[in-house]
């Protein structure tokens, strides 16, 4: 379904975007247009004769709404379904009330998560190791040990694929054979 454009508070003889250009101006990759146009927040613009995507003049102030609703934490899929909403004029302030307080509930946990680690981060960085001896914290000790990195287990060289091939054996020749 073609989304509804703001193409009313815009010049109506604004011309399409280049992708190129519009990469530009909204500060994004062509990578995330594709990602977006999949994922449904974009309608695949129309094409030139020449072949060219010809993007609305409203997509950067949409491309901007992706990225401020995305750093507040909502999901592709979620800003997807919002936006499809106002599209269609469907958005009520109730909707969006509550779309906010579940995204509270969201960033508190978050936060949560996040001051635990803080506190693991901060022990370290005034020299207390022993919160490494924590068992959560006991597989990153383990990863970032020099010799866990460098270290090749010595099953491993047998594993090479000349040591799975066995000795190398000498070809002969048909003159030899006979």
């Amino acid at each position: 379904m073609p989304r509804r454009t703001a193409s009313a508070a815009l010049p109506s003889n604004a011309p399409p975007l280049r992708t190129t250009a519009l990469c530009r101006v909204a500060g994004v990759t062509r990578g995330q247009l594709r990602v977006y146009e999949r994922e449904g927040l974009l309608d695949a613009p129309p094409r030139s004769a020449s072949g060219y995507r010809g993007w609305p003049a409203d997509t950067p102030a949409r491309l901007l709404a992706i990225r401020q609703l995305k750093e507040v934490g909502f999901t592709l899929r979620e800003i997807a379904m919002l936006l499809a909403e106002r599209d269609l004029g469907a958005i009520t302030p109730a909707r969006l009330k509550r779309m906010a307080r579940e995204q509270l509930v969201e960033i508190d946990a978050q936060i949560a998560r996040l001051q635990v680690v803080r506190e693991y981060v901060a022990a370290v960085a005034d020299g207390d190791r022993g919160v490494l001896d924590d068992p959560e914290c006991r597989f990153l000790v383990h990863f970032l040990a020099a010799d866990a990195i460098t270290a090749v287990p010595p099953a491993a060289s047998a594993r090479t694929p000349a040591a799975r091939r066995g000795p190398a054996r000498r070809r002969t020749t048909q003159a030899e054979r006979a």
